[in-house]
Parts: C-alpha cells; sequence; structure tokens
C-alpha cells in the first residue's frame, strides 16, 4: 500500500499557485469547471454512502454540465467581442475628462484590484 504525495484539492481550498498568483481568470476557471476531477471532488466531504450516491449522480449529470459550461464560455466571448468594445466607446469621453482633471482619481481607478 502507497501513501499519496499530497492531499487532493478540494474546490473550497485555493490551490497554492493560485493563491500565489492571485485570482485565476474567468476563462480558467469555467475550463477547470469543465474537468471532471473537479466535478467529481464535488462530493468530498460526505460521508461514504452519500458521497457514492452524489458522485453516481454527477457522472449522469456531467455531460449537461459540459455542454452549460460550453454554452456560458461562449456567452462570456462574445459578451467582451461585441458589447465590451460598444461600452468602452461610450464612456471615452468620461474616461478622457476624468484623466483630464482628476489624474489621481483615475489612476486609482486603473489600478487592477
Amino acid at each position: 500500500m502507497t501513501i499519496p504525495d499530497a492531499t487532493p484539492h478540494r474546490p473550497d481550498q485555493p490551490v497554492q499557485a493560485e493563491v500565489a498568483e492571485g485570482k485565476q481568470s474567468t476563462w480558467r476557471q469555467l475550463v477547470s469547471a469543465m474537468s471532471p476531477r473537479t466535478v467529481w471532488s464535488w462530493a468530498d466531504g460526505y460521508p461514504v454512502v452519500l458521497k457514492q450516491f452524489v458522485q453516481f449522480c454527477l457522472v449522469i449529470v456531467y455531460p449537461a454540465w459540459v455542454v452549460g459550461v460550453l454554452f456560458g464560455l461562449a456567452c462570456y466571448g462574445l459578451f467582451y467581442v461585441t458589447v465590451y468594445p460598444v461600452l468602452w466607446l461610450l464612456f471615452w469621453p468620461m474616461r478622457a475628462w476624468m484623466k483630464k482633471n482628476r489624474p489621481q482619481e483615475y489612476a486609482e481607478s486603473q489600478r487592477k484590484k
């Protein structure tokens, strides 16, 4: 019998690399949500028989989950291709005015959070 090298990742606990680099992008979160290992790990923390039942249900629902996540990725990408540029152009005068008249507040608002 071998002892595992590391404890399995639980979805409610951030991965060390994720903590070091900050929050993951939405694209990365959605792509990692399609991983069978991630879906399977949602049953962690339940008692044995209940965990087996939850894993069985997750295996049955997994194909629909993947289709839903792919649809979400398509909608997310479509937003950034169509809506985001339009909003960027619409609010350009406001950003230009802020940059000219209130440079400190503008710089603070542009800083990544």
